[in-house]
């Protein structure tokens, strides 16, 4: 990877967007500003550039936590700063907006305390210029102009790409991020009258809303890409090879792969706006190529019957709804529906129409508002105010409703697989639910897919290779006044996330990965350095590749993101890799507070046995490794990890689940640490906890340690007498010694333990789980 230098010359900047007529492009920074006392060394504050990052506009500004008193201080006209602020330097690039704080004693700059995730292209208060997704400019003085709804007389204006500028002076800026993130910057004049905060909204109001793909930084940072993976465990699918493995896997003989650079009417269409195929898909052996492009085109966006898993004889299809024009004749549905059953002895299959049952893209785009808004409030008084009927909002934002459905319709379609059942999912473009209820079908099924890697093929397969339209889902681009620009933006991948996360709460022992992993992979949608979700289409990331030279980085490479020690957190300590005397695995509920022992989770329910004659012998996936989730709304909960990591109010020191885990990797650390010892002869390094618990003496090298004294820890422990004061005997000083103190936020919240000891942690636990030896064990004994 690339080195990156802290600090580089400053060239002058010249815009890839046509300037407007007396624009200020870069801003030097001069001596007139209104500095406090403590911040004489604001020439050295610069944020840290990439190479080819250049800087648009720096601005001396106090940056305010997402609740506090900033919206008072507009009202009253006091004077900005205080406790309540952090002052810096705020600076905004093409590729993000960063605050350098400059008070590095105060707790808002996040520098008091150490974040424990340390992002290697952005520092604590940066975000990129992608994940914005509006901003607000608070005026003061002048008349109110636009004001935001419930806002009349605070002189709030959205800035987004059909909104200008304010004409009067700008006081202040609230930047609201995609990750439920919430910026608040305050602005003062300067002895010579400059509007800093005018600056600063311009210079957003040009880079935050490009109009063209092309205008994304990723374009201009063209660094060389060496990956960093030795094994490369994540199926692209990007290949021919790829979708034959994968039908191989499932043992779907009757299903044949088809590229696209094979046929030549696909490639004349290639670079031109009815192209619509996917470079690789998977149609029906039955069928020939040129009768499913002939019947292809009576489906939107030409999705006919796409063959994305196999469960035994059973498939699972992708199918779009007919074009407007020819649903009034369903002859070539029906002979789509035919060729499927085909490949199925021509049993009855389950045509499960999404689009009746399911949100469409507006409806998801609107809860998602509704719970950003709930979970990020702007000021106090909305925070007391939403706190106090909490539960009635949450319900009317329909979002946790929206993930019931989709639980319940993955589970409907793997129950039918399960059956020896095909299942077609139909969708208006086979593109949007479609990917969530096929990928969650199979995370239900196939154990594969939740593995780190496996889960990463999955997207891969589902939501890259099929081409769900992530430019637009996401609003990586915003054009004006046009029907494909903002009406199109849904959140779709992050229903997704939420619905897999719910799953993980629900079978915490099923899953590699971990919650952090997928906080991680969202924020990852934001990133441009990495093309994976950037892109409706392979044929515009191919486009981009030739024409502009696009550097292309697979977001799965995340050394290019973070270190090891901040990689470890994506494990999920509770996760056992074999399993196999557990027919069925029923979700289970871990009380509030709670400590689960991994292995003493196990729960099994006897359901009916498949006849093994009804299954192609070719198939490796296991029949017995299927989940059973629960999706009603009462057991259903919000991820207070992903939306709540940016409201300290909400952050509780000590607590929550994040410490839990933290409690399981010590354990495992432990535990890998005897074992070792007990191989070598050699406990040196046996933790000094046990012999306190204990009370033995801690031997020598010559001394052997046996099994049978390792399974009497507990014995000894409880045999132990009371202490003077008559209490319980309490845990010896040196055993909380060894728990650093985390937060219910952590790795994202602000952490107050040693960094060193977390990582002596980590790394041990982590050798621990890459091995997966006692844990298996006990899962099977």
């Amino acid at each position: 990877m690339a080195s990156m230098p802290d600090h580089r010359k400053r060239n002058t900047f010249t815009s890839y967007v046509a300037p407007a007529p007396g624009d200020v492009s870069a801003i030097a920074l001069e001596d007139e500003w209104c500095l406090p006392s403590d911040t004489r060394d604001v020439h050295l504050a610069k944020p840290r550039l990439l190479n080819k990052e250049l800087i648009v506009v720096s601005a001396p500004a106090y940056m305010y936590s997402a609740i506090s008193t900033i919206d008072n201080i507009l009202e009253n006209g006091t004077t900005f700063g205080g406790k309540e602020a952090v002052f810096g330097l705020l600076t905004v690039t093409n590729f993000k907006l960063a605050f350098v704080p400059l008070q590095r004693d105060n707790p808002l700059c996040g520098l008091a305390s150490t974040c424990y995730q340390e992002h290697l292209f952005l520092q604590r208060n940066d975000v990129t210029l992608n994940n914005i997704d509006h901003v607000i400019q608070c005026a003061e003085g002048g008349r109110a102009v636009n004001v935001l709804p419930g806002n009349a007389g605070r002189r709030k204006k959205r800035l987004d790409a059909q909104q200008k500028v304010l004409n009067h002076r700008i006081a202040a800026l609230h930047v609201v991020c995609k990750n439920f993130r919430l910026f608040k910057f305050a602005f003062q004049l300067t002895k010579g009258g400059r509007d800093w905060g005018k600056l600063i909204a311009a210079a957003l109001a040009r880079f935050v809303y490009p109009k063209c793909h092309d205008l994304s930084f990723a374009y201009r940072y063209q660094e060389p890409y060496y990956p960093t993976i030795s094994k490369p465990g994540v199926s692209m699918y990007a290949s021919k090879n790829d979708w034959a493995r994968e039908l191989i896997r499932c043992g779907s003989n009757n299903w044949q792969v088809i590229s696209s650079e094979t046929i030549p009417i696909l490639q004349q269409q290639r670079h031109s706006s009815k192209y619509t195929f996917p470079p690789h898909f998977v149609i029906p052996k039955a069928c020939t190529v040129e009768r499913f492009l002939d019947l292809s085109r009576a489906f939107c966006d030409s999705r006919a019957a796409f063959w994305v898993y196999g469960y035994g004889n059973a498939s699972l299809v992708r199918l779009a709804e007919l074009k407007p024009t020819a649903q009034q004749d369903t002859t070539v549905e029906n002979v789509m529906l035919e060729l499927v059953r085909a490949c199925n002895e021509r049993k009855m299959l389950h045509l499960l129409q999404l689009t009746d049952r399911l949100p469409n893209i507006h409806d998801v785009q609107k809860a998602y508002h509704k719970l950003r808004r709930l979970c990020a409030p702007e000021s106090p008084s909305e925070f007391v105010l939403e706190d106090a009927k909490f539960l009635t909002l949450l319900e009317k934002t329909n979002w946790l409703f929206y993930v019931s459905l989709c639980l319940r319709y993955s589970c409907e379609a793997a129950d039918t697989l399960r059956d020896g059942t095909t299942c077609v999912l139909q969708e208006t473009n086979g593109r949007d639910l479609c990917c969530v209820i096929s990928a969650l079908t199979q995370i239900i099924l196939d154990p594969l897919y939740r593995t780190i890697d496996g889960f990463q093929s999955l997207i891969q397969k589902e939501w890259i290779a099929l081409e769900h339209p992530f430019q637009r889902r996401l609003g990586h681009i915003r054009p004006v006044a046009d029907s494909n620009g903002p009406d199109e933006e849904s959140p779709v991948f992050l229903l997704f996330l939420d619905c897999v996360w719910q799953l993980l709460q629900q079978y915490p022992d099923e899953f590699e990965f971990s919650q952090t992993y997928l906080v991680t992979l969202w924020d990852a949608c934001f990133m441009p350095l990495f093309d994976t979700f950037q892109f409706d289409c392979n044929a515009d990331r191919t486009k981009a590749v030739q024409d502009s030279h696009l550097v292309l980085r697979p977001v799965w490479d995340w050394s290019e993101q973070f270190s090891e020690k901040d990689k470890f957190f994506f494990s999920n300590p509770f996760y056992q890799r074999q399993r196999q005397e557990i027919p069925c695995r029923r979700s289970i509920a871990i009380p509030a507070g709670a400590i689960m022992l991994p292995g003493l989770a196990k729960t099994s329910a006897h359901r009916a046995t498949f006849n093994p004659h009804n299954f192609i012998q070719q198939s490796s996936i296991p029949k017995d490794r299927y989940l059973e989730p629960q999706h009603r709304m009462s057991v259903l909960g919000i991820w207070e990890q992903c939306y709540y990591r940016w409201m300290p109010i909400l952050e509780i020191k000590g607590g929550g689940f994040p410490q839990i885990d933290l409690f399981h990797r010590l354990l495992l650390s432990n535990i890998n640490k005897l074992q070792r010892s007990l191989e070598l002869q050699d406990f040196e390094d046996l933790p000094d906890v046990y012999y306190e618990l204990t009370r033995e003496p801690k031997p020598s090298l010559q001394t052997h340690i046996t099994p049978e004294l390792i399974d009497g820890v507990e014995r000894r422990r409880k045999s132990l007498p009371p202490n003077p004061t008559g209490h319980k005997q309490q845990t010896p000083e040196c055993a909380m010694n060894l728990m650093p103190e985390i937060s219910s936020f952590f790795p994202f919240g602000v952490n107050g333990g040693e960094t060193q000891q977390l990582n002596d942690i980590l790394i041990s636990s982590n050798e621990f789980l890459l091995e997966g030896s006692i844990m298996d064990r006990l899962s099977i004994s």
